[in-house]
């Protein structure tokens, strides 16, 4: 199968309906007009040579071009890498290198890639598109005869995506054409999307593309693409274009929330938090303004979205819901024993939907598996009714004289203080205690008196919890798909 083919069985059904719609300028593409977009640019590519299952970059900025690029590059066989327009030429160049690129169709804005070494004139011979939405756009070889690992040709791969890692170098995740839309008739199961939604979009489509696009596309929705992300301009496109679902990072509701108060944002009917964990706090304070409570998911890329709780069946607003049809989680120890509910331990998942290898170094999915299971290097608990609770990331627990936490509790507790918009908590090395713990914090223009703020934490937290300092910055850092970066 090919996810090119979801595109063009829904043009068939909805050629005039707007696929697309950039809310800043207010240009829409239909079905139709996307469908043949995408078939003008896979022909293209073919007639270049490009081949099934040749690594093919996509070099594009989050706007409307990069749905008929994407699919275009689907539709021609070829595998799509994303590669964010926000890297350094640095990152691009490692990714080209861990990937083994063949080439690269890229924006008119972007410069071209070097070529690979014993190929001078790769980049010097660009083909350019003419006309249609992608105009401009063009199209390079780099390393046109690297070859893949032998088993890669078995996988039919359809993206090689870049996990947005936090605490280690990122992987690349090849992910097939059948375990992708397993991934979109898995989650489509709980979002119950159709051709009457209109879904809000601020993510990064570089790192978002494969399930949730792909579900949008299957289902005929109207998809949205709203560049400015500052939390007045989604709120007010929102309203403006009655949007049905907004689908956005822990960030964006975090300060959408802080705006204060505001009417009931009457046209919702699911919010998805996903790319990172979303407290307690936030989510109470976003309902609190808007009216609407916060579902969120369970999202990583070798895996999809396991997990999905929408806030409306009852299961703790905390969690992040029962798996999904498809799929099965567990917990596991560290000797790999499965553990009974209530209790903490590394998350595994298993389904249809997972992913097929990790690139470079080049190891099958089968080779990181124990016993058919996942483990996915996040620690949580299910409850008696199945719900998964997350807690963080192995790698990220903070080692204090020989106790252990995890930094999303300190961060829980200092983002409920006034004046407080967000924070950091992380483990600086020390020579006796082995870690100490210190915090940044994002304060609102009123200030915060970090005195308090240190009296309001040793009140809630346990003594070797209590951040040593707190700095006052700017702003938090973030990977580029809006997760606090360790």
């Amino acid at each position: 199968m090919n996810l090119a083919e979801i595109l063009f069985a829904t043009a068939e059904r909805h050629s005039p309906r707007r696929a697309v719609t950039d809310v800043r300028s207010g240009r829409s593409v239909s079905y139709g007009q996307l469908a043949r977009e995408a078939e003008r640019l896979a022909a293209l590519l073919k007639a270049e040579g490009v081949e099934p299952g040749q690594r093919i970059g996509l070099l594009a900025p989050n706007d409307l071009t990069y749905l008929p690029a994407a699919f275009g590059q689907l539709a021609a066989g070829a595998c799509f890498v994303p590669l964010a327009s926000n890297l350094t030429p640095t990152e691009i160049a490692e990714i080209v290198r861990e990937v083994q690129l063949n080439g690269c169709f890229a924006w008119p804005k972007a410069a071209p890639l070097p070529s690979a070494a014993g190929h001078p004139d790769a980049s010097a011979r660009r083909v350019v598109v003419k006309g249609g939405e992608c105009d401009g756009y063009t199209f390079q070889w780099i390393d046109r005869d690297a070859e893949a690992p032998a088993e890669f040709a078995k996988l039919n791969a359809a993206f090689i995506r870049f996990t947005s890692g936090t605490t280690a170098r990122s992987k690349g995740v090849v992910l097939s054409h059948e375990a992708t839309a397993a991934r979109v008739e898995a989650s489509d199961r709980v979002l119950k999307f159709s051709e009457e939604d209109r879904i809000l979009w601020v993510l990064p489509l570089a790192y978002h593309f494969a399930v949730t696009i792909t579900a949008y596309v299957r289902a005929g929705s109207h998809i949205l693409l709203c560049p400015d992300t500052l939390p007045k301009a989604i709120v007010d496109a929102t309203r403006r274009l009655r949007a049905s679902v907004l689908y956005a990072a822990p960030l964006h509701f975090e300060r959408m929330a802080n705006l204060g108060p505001s009417d009931r944002l009457s046209n919702i009917r699911v919010t998805v938090s996903t790319a990172a964990p979303i407290s307690p706090t936030v989510m109470e304070r976003f309902e609190s303004v808007y009216g609407v409570p916060v579902g969120q998911a369970y999202g990583i890329i070798e895996a999809g979205l396991p997990c999905i709780n929408l806030g409306t069946e009852g299961l703790p607003a905390a969690s992040v819901g029962r798996p999904v049809p498809g799929y099965a989680v567990s917990i596991f120890s560290d000797d790999g024993t499965s553990l009974r509910p209530e209790t903490l331990g590394e998350i595994g998942v298993r389904g249809d939907g997972l992913f097929s290898a990790y690139y470079s170094p080049w190891r099958l999915r089968e080779q990181v598996e124990r016993d058919g299971w996942f483990l996915t290097g996040d620690l949580g608990f299910l409850d008696r009714s199945g719900a998964l609770h997350l807690k963080g990331r192995k790698k990220a627990l903070i080692l204090v004289a020989g106790l252990k936490f995890f930094p999303e509790e300190v961060e829980d507790c200092i983002n409920q203080f006034p004046g407080i918009k967000e924070s950091r908590v992380f483990g600086r090395p020390h020579a006796r205690m082995g870690e100490v713990p210190c915090a940044e914090v994002v304060v609102d223009r009123a200030g915060c008196d970090l005195d308090a703020l240190r009296s309001h934490c040793a009140r809630a937290l346990s003594s070797y919890k209590v951040p040593l300092e707190f700095t006052v910055v700017d702003a938090v850092p973030r990977t580029p798909s809006g997760k606090i970066r360790r």
